[in-house]
This record gives structure tokens, C-alpha cells and sequence, in this order.
């Protein structure tokens, strides 16, 4: 449910000061820059011809050779040709040593064939007044000697329509493009001036090109100064949008009073979403343009247009402006806390997202004043601001549940944000001297819920989604890259957070030459960016590194735009958001979302009540989870807490600690089913009676528990020989400490070979093997043990073995002091 402070509302600003149309006009020529986009920009016959080699104009030559064509796809095809090489069955290949098509009119027609004639070709390599005069001669002479004895004609003047180089015709002035456009508007409209009509229409375009000839004057400053203003921003400037958007503009006497539903309809279906989009930006351009001519502070009020403001949307795409919805800031009770959290917002022009989380702060905080009766601010002080501060920290959904740790934290630090701009901006005179933050960090507690499991993926699960990892990839638009080179590189996305752990936008970000080899072991190169840390090294398996590397090779035969040169993996499309040059978190996570959908079946870990598998929520499988899912694989397998902050590049292991936690009542359970199946030095069964008896009478040393009364209580750090635990009666392994056991046995064993090596003693020989023995022969016992057992209980003694695994784990923290906390 969208809170009260971010609801739409429907009344509009403040009327502006009146103005007529010439003020309107004469403000925007003032404000329109003369030297926009020079060499591509013609103010003086108002055409734009894009340069085919600037990245911030959307428009390539024509891949195919020989072709003069242009198009809007980088490395892409024309439209002839693309219907060419449609119709002929053959590859991209073959088709570019043969290119087969339909002949490609030029935008101005080569010269007449005859050798020094200037006119425009007509046909048959003869201008109009040749071809007239070859076909009264062709009967008595052939076309070569025709050819060689002619006299070529002086070219005429240029056709009527600004910017058309065509030659024009005896009558009425035009060329024959323009004749023809000229003749069909008379059936349709009626005779006119041609001097008239010529004024309003612009020359043959291509694909590179767009004029503004045939707006009326408003319309045309109007929307250059849009376009002047979006070309601010990173995302190229498109011509054939914006020929598509004058065609439909035509005969409009304002872009700012224009209805965008009749503007979008006014060319049927086609592009209708883009130039929705396009056109909403543009107007939002022009409005706000409007407001500054007739000086109307869009700011006053408690009602904002957002899109009038000229707020951006959020930090991750900064130069894509907020939308047109309303903020109403009348929610705020306080008269004098609203004009406090609207003087900041004023002078800091937060993101929209940051003003929506300060209102719900300020909301909440308004309410909870006013329902303590704290009405007068003289009268506030430090206790009211601990109010404040408690009732943030105790923010409830609408259903009545709390909201996360992390929301109440960022509705803290929001609030007194607005305070701390409020005091130092005078903006709070009347407001006790004492109500505000202090200078020691307010914590927001977090209610314990021991049995909350955490957001990763069953180990299970993801082994799933590899199995229809071929179903990953596509679903949407694939730009100027086919549609196997997106699916190849989304499931490379994938396989490189399910197997490193990285956040999903540390991936999509990834650099060419990611991958490094130190010492023999290869290593991923990131920028953890959350952080701001740089070129972050992780190490990673052979077989990762392998699908870096094979994505790498695959990536060098596209054919790139200039913008994605440096990305491991670029971005599709050459749209706002993305311009970036690499791909999208949220284009990924689409797709991953479109993935997970068309899985037939996911069932998760629990049985209803007919026995069989409950279905999995599909809503707790995204991207993020994956790295959730990493952190946990390494808990589970015993990891020390202090290696694994090192591999999620944490700065304090209390951030990592999260991923430790076992509940009790959980932990009681895997004793329960572990400590049955516990063995002594000599592998005979030495079950404990029950979970106290377990944590009581024991404690954990390095490849097992000890029974040992003195070292229980010196916590393991006092055993009498040694921790040479195969040869002690008080030895109690249980199947958790399997791994650790036969990593143990492994060392053992290299050990021995090293100290034959040396020619060690014999007694050291012999008590190395005799370790290795007894090592073995408890690790075989316990192995022997589980075999046996049922599969469903077996796969639960592993269950409980990873959970008293990761318990174990969580103890070995190294003492340092730790820097603030920081989110996963």
C-alpha cells in the first residue's frame, strides 16, 4: 500500500502569469543555444543530419557493403536489405560477398551519365531533358555513340524546399519528389501557392535526418528547446523518433497544451510506447521552460508537480527525470515541520525517492508529536526528538507489521537529515534549541527471530535451475545483438553470481580482463561499488574463471558501439537508462524473473499434507538471493566467520555474523539427530543422551568433542596431550565434524610423506601413521553408520551437520575492533 505522503494527487500547480504566444515565442529563441550540435544542426533551413560517427546521434551506416543506406541499428541493415537477405534464405555471410536487393535510392540522385552534364539522373543513366532527347534519337544512332556525342545540360536550380538539393523541374519549381508530394496534397486539400506549400515541407529524409520545416513557428522553437534540453543527458539523440514525433506534431499550435493520448494515436499503432515516453519527456521540458517564463515558482504550495520541480528519479539513473505524479505535502500535520522538510527539499533537490522516504519520515514524526500533544515547537526538547526517534524505530506496515531494521534505519537518518538542513539553514528559529540529533549514533533495534532461516536459495533449488538453465535468457527486445548472444550472455550472468556471490550490479559492471592469475590461482577482478572500494580480487575455481573467459571470447566477434568498448558485457540496447554502455541490473532481472517463470515445477523442502513436495514461492528466487546462497554454502561448510567477510568483502564481521545464526530450538534438533550417531576414539557408538547432555558434558575441540572434565571447562584450551585425539577415551565425534576430519587425515597424510622425505625417526613415522589410522578408522565407522540410515533420515543428519557446522564456525572470530556495521 502506497503511504498517505506518496499519494497522487489530481489538482494541478498555481495558475501561471498569462502570457500570448509571441512573449512565449521570443523567451524561447532567447534560451535556444545557436550552436547546438554543430555540423549535424542547420537552424537556417531547420535540418538535422546526423554524423554517422558521433556515439550521442543513433544512426550507423548500413552494414551491407556497397549499400549508401543508413539505419538506426548499430552493425545493423537498412531496411531493403533486411528484407532482402529475409527473402534469400541465405546467412549474413554469404549475403555481404553478394549483396541481392532491390536498388536504394539516394537521398540526392548521382549525375546524368552523359560526361558533362550537371542535372540529376532521371533513369535508363540519363538525366530528364537526355533521356527525352535519346528517345526521339535512339531509332537512327546507338546509346554508346549517343552517350559520347552528346552535349551535357547546365544543372538547374535547386528545388523549393529548404535543404532539398535535388534539381527542380521547369514547373512549378519543385523536384520530382516534391511534384509528386505537391500534387497528392492538392487532390486532398485543394491548389495552393507552391512558394506556400514549399515553406512547410522538408526534403527527402533518411534515417539520420530529421526537420523541423513543417511545424508552425511555436511548435518548432518549442520542441528544439526540448531537444536541447534531453540532449543534456547521456542517452544519443534518435532522428527517426523524432521525424516520427513531427509527422505527428504537424498542424499543432503548442506542444505545452497538448493532449498526449491525440498525439501518440495521431500515427496509428506503430511506436506508439516510445513515442509516449518521448513526447511525455519533451512536454515536461517545455512546461517547466513555460513556468520559468512567466515566473511562477513551481515550488510554492503544498502540492509539487515533481516533473515541473525538475527532480531527478533516483541515484542509479541520474539523469532520467522524476515522473509527473504530485507530491502533496499536507500530510505533515505540523505547519512548522512541513515547511521545514520543503525548505530541504528546496535547496538540496533530493531524488524523488529520497523526498519520499523524508515525507513518510516527517509523517511519521508529525503524528507522533501531535498525538503526544508537542503542538508548540518553542516548547520542544531532547526528550521529544527520543520520541520521534522511538516511534521511527517502531514503523508498522498498514497490516500492522514492522517494517525491516533497515527501512527504520533510513527513516532515522532521513529525518534527522531534515533537521540538521533545518537548523543550518535558519529554518527552525521557532523550534526548541534542543530538539535535534545528537551527535551519538541512535541504533534501531532488531527484534530477535531466532528461527528466521534467511533469504538463500536451497542448495537443492539452485541445482534445479541449472537443470532448465536453458531456459534462461531473451524475453524482451535483443537491439542491436542477436537473441543467442543475449541468452548466452544472461546465463553467463547467472553462472558468475551463483558461483562468486557478487551483487548483481558487480557482475553487469564487470570489465574486460576480469580475470587474473596469481600465484596459480585465478582471481576476479571487481568494483564493489556499494562501498566505493575498487578493483576488489576474489578467488575463484578453474571452472568460473572458464565461463569469464569463454563469454570474453564470444564477446569479441559482436560488433560493438563505441559506449559498451570496456564492458564484459554490453548492453543490448542504446536506450536512456542503459547508455551506460553495459547491461542493465534491472534488464537482467527481468529476465531472470521471465526465467523462473517458465520453469514448469520448483517444489520446495516441505510435504503437504498428501505427502508430496509444496511448491516453492517463486517470489524468494532473484538475483540478490544467489548471493545469499554463497555466503550460506561457506557458513554451512564451516567456514570461519573471518575468511568469509573476507570473501563478501565485508568491513565487519558483524554484517557476516547474520549468516552464522542458528536458532536454538533448531540447533537442539540437529544435536538431537547428531548426537546420537556419535562415536568414541575407537568408532564404537557413544551416543549422548540428549542436547544438555551434549553442551554440557562436552565441548568442541578441532575434529570432534571432548569429554575431558578440565577441558571442558578451560572451553577445549586445556587437553593433556596435545589434541591428539584418536588415541583419548573422552574423544566424541559425530558425523558435523566429518569434513574437518578428513581434512585432517588428508594433512596427516602429507605430513608423513614430508617427513620421510626429511628422513624423520622412526617414533615420528609411526605415530603419524598411527594418527592416520585412528583418524581413518572413526571416519569409516561414521561413514558406515550413515549409509545405513534411511535416505530421508540421512539427508537430515546432514541438515543437522551443516546447521552445528556453522554454530561451531561463528565462535572463531578474530579480536579486532570492528568498523561500523555495513549492510550485506
Amino acid at each position: 500500500m502506497r503511504p498517505a505522503a506518496l499519494s497522487l494527487v489530481q489538482s494541478g500547480t498555481p495558475r501561471p502569469i498569462p502570457l500570448n504566444d509571441a512573449e512565449w515565442l521570443t523567451w524561447l529563441e532567447a534560451h535556444i543555444d545557436p550552436r547546438w550540435r554543430p555540423g549535424e544542426w542547420d537552424q537556417s533551413i531547420w535540418l538535422f543530419t546526423g554524423d554517422l560517427d558521433n556515439p550521442r546521434t543513433r544512426a550507423w551506416s548500413c552494414r551491407t557493403p556497397g549499400c549508401p543506406a543508413t539505419t538506426r541499428r548499430h552493425n545493423g541493415r537498412c531496411d531493403a536489405c533486411r528484407r532482402a537477405l529475409s527473402d534469400s534464405d541465405r546467412s549474413e555471410e554469404d549475403f555481404d560477398v553478394s549483396p541481392e536487393r532491390a536498388g536504394v535510392r539516394a537521398l540526392v540522385p548521382p549525375r546524368c551519365v552523359v560526361g558533362d552534364c550537371e542535372s540529376d539522373l532521371h533513369c535508363q543513366d540519363l538525366c530528364l531533358r537526355h533521356l527525352r532527347v535519346w528517345e526521339r534519337e535512339q531509332a537512327s544512332t546507338s546509346f554508346e555513340d549517343f552517350v559520347a556525342h552528346a552535349v551535357g545540360f547546365a544543372r538547374r536550380a535547386a528545388c523549393l524546399v529548404d535543404g532539398c538539393e535535388r534539381e527542380r523541374r521547369s514547373r512549378p519549381g519543385l523536384c520530382r519528389f516534391h511534384v509528386g508530394r505537391f500534387r497528392q496534397d492538392a487532390r486532398r486539400n485543394g491548389l495552393e501557392d507552391v512558394t506556400t506549400w514549399a515553406a512547410r515541407q522538408s526534403p527527402k529524409l533518411g534515417a539520420h535526418q530529421f526537420s523541423l520545416a513543417p511545424l508552425s513557428n511555436l511548435v518548432r522553437a518549442e520542441l528544439l528547446y526540448a531537444l536541447q534540453c534531453r540532449d543534456a543527458h547521456p542517452a544519443p539523440l534518435d532522428p527517426s523518433q523524432i521525424r516520427i514525433l513531427v509527422s505527428r506534431l504537424t498542424g499543432l499550435g503548442s506542444i505545452r497544451v497538448a493532449d498526449g493520448t491525440e498525439v501518440t494515436e495521431a500515427g496509428g499503432q506503430q511506436y506508439n510506447a516510445d513515442i509516449r515516453w518521448f513526447f511525455t519527456s519533451l512536454r515536461r521540458d517545455v512546461k517547466r521552460a513555460w513556468h520559468s517564463c512567466s515566473d511562477t515558482d513551481t515550488m510554492a504550495g503544498d502540492v509539487w508537480s515533481v516533473g515541473l520541480v525538475g527532480l531527478g528519479a533516483n541515484a542509479s539513473r541520474p539523469w532520467t527525470p522524476a515522473s509527473d505524479a504530485m507530491i502533496d505535502f499536507g500530510v505533515v500535520g505540523l505547519f512548522w515541520l512541513r515547511q521545514v522538510v520543503k525548505g530541504w527539499a528546496r535547496d538540496t533537490r533530493p531524488y524523488l525517492q529520497d523526498l519520499r522516504q523524508a515525507l513518510v519520515a516527517v509523517r511519521v514524526a508529525s503524528a507522533s508529536l501531535i498525538g503526544a500533544g508537542r503542538e508548540d515547537p518553542a516548547g520542544l526538547d531532547a526528550g521529544d526528538f527520543t520520541r520521534v526517534l522511538d516511534a521511527l524505530s517502531r514503523h508498522r506496515r498498514a497490516d500492522g507489521s514492522l517494517y525491516s531494521a533497515g527501512h527504520r534505519r533510513l527513516m532515522v537518518y532521513r529525518f534527522c537529515e531534515v533537521i540538521d538542513h533545518g537548523r543550518e539553514a535558519g529554518l527552525m528559529a521557532p523550534v526548541g534549541e534542543f530538539f535535534r540529533p545528537l551527535r551519538r549514533r541512535y541504533h534501531v533495534e532488531v527484534d530477535p527471530n531466532e528461527d528466521e532461516v534467511g533469504k538463500a536459495l536451497p542448495e537443492a533449488l539452485i541445482a534445479h535451475l541449472d537443470d532448465h538453465i536453458d531456459l534462461l535468457g531473451g524475453g524482451g527486445r535483443s537491439g542491436w545483438m542477436t537473441g543467442d548472444d543475449v541468452v548466452g550472455m544472461h546465463q553467463a550472468i547467472y553462472r558468475i553470481i551463483r558461483d562468486t556471490g557478487r551483487r548483481p550490479g558487480e557482475v553487469v559492471s564487470l570489465k574486460l580482463g576480469c580475470v587474473e592469475v596469481i600465484n596459480g590461482v585465478h582471481n576476479l577482478v571487481y568494483d564493489n561499488n556499494k562501498a566505493a572500494r575498487l578493483r576488489r580480487r576474489l578467488p575463484v575455481t578453474t571452472e568460473t574463471a572458464s565461463v569469464v573467459l569463454a563469454w570474453q571470447d564470444r564477446r569479441a566477434g559482436l560488433h560493438l558501439p563505441p559506449s559498451a568498448g570496456k564492458w564484459l558485457f554490453p548492453s543490448p540496447q542504446q536506450r536512456a537508462h542503459q547508455s551506460i554502455g553495459h547491461i542493465g541490473v534491472t534488464a537482467f532481472q527481468r529476465a531472470f524473473r521471465t526465467w523462473v517463470g517458465r520453469i514448469p515445477v520448483i517444489d520446495s523442502e516441505l510435504l503437504g499434507p498428501d505427502g508430496r513436495p509444496l511448491p516453492f514461492d517463486r517470489a524468494l528466487i532473484f538475483p540478490y538471493a544467489l548471493r545469499h546462497s554463497y555466503a550460506q554454502r561457506h557458513a554451512d561448510a564451516g567456514v570461519t566467520i573471518d575468511v568469509l567477510a573476507d570473501l563478501m568483502d565485508h568491513t565487519s564481521v558483524q554484517t557476516t555474523r547474520g549468516y552464522y545464526s542458528v536458532s536454538l530450538k533448531r540447533k537442539v534438533a540437529a544435536i538431537a539427530k547428531v548426537g546420537s550417531l556419535a562415536v568414541d576414539a575407537c568408532g564404537r557408538p557413544a551416543p549422548f543422551a540428549d542436547a544438555t547432555a551434549y553442551e554440557r558434558a562436552s565441548v568442541s575441540v578441532p575434529f570432534g568433542n571432548c569429554t575431558e572434565v578440565s577441558n571442558v571447562r578451560a572451553g577445549g584450551g586445556h587437553c593433556p596431550i596435545r589434541f591428539q585425539c584418536a588415541g583419548c577415551g573422552f574423544y566424541r565425534p559425530d558425523p558435523s565434524y566429518l569434513p574437518a576430519l578428513e581434512s585432517h587425515i588428508a594433512s596427516l597424510r602429507a605430513d608423513l610423506e614430508t617427513a620421510r622425505a626429511m628422513g624423520a625417526a622412526e617414533y615420528v613415522l609411526s605415530n603419524l601413521a598411527a594418527e592416520i589410522d585412528a583418524f581413518s578408522k572413526v571416519a569409516a565407522k561414521m561413514h558406515s553408520r550413515l549409509k545405513a540410515l534411511p535416505p530421508e533420515e540421512r539427508t537430515e543428519v546432514e541438515e543437522a551437520s551443516r546447521l552445528l557446522r556453522r554454530a561451531r564456525a561463528a565462535r572463531r572470530i578474530p579480536v579486532v575492533a570492528d568498523p561500523p556495521d555495513e549492510a550485506g
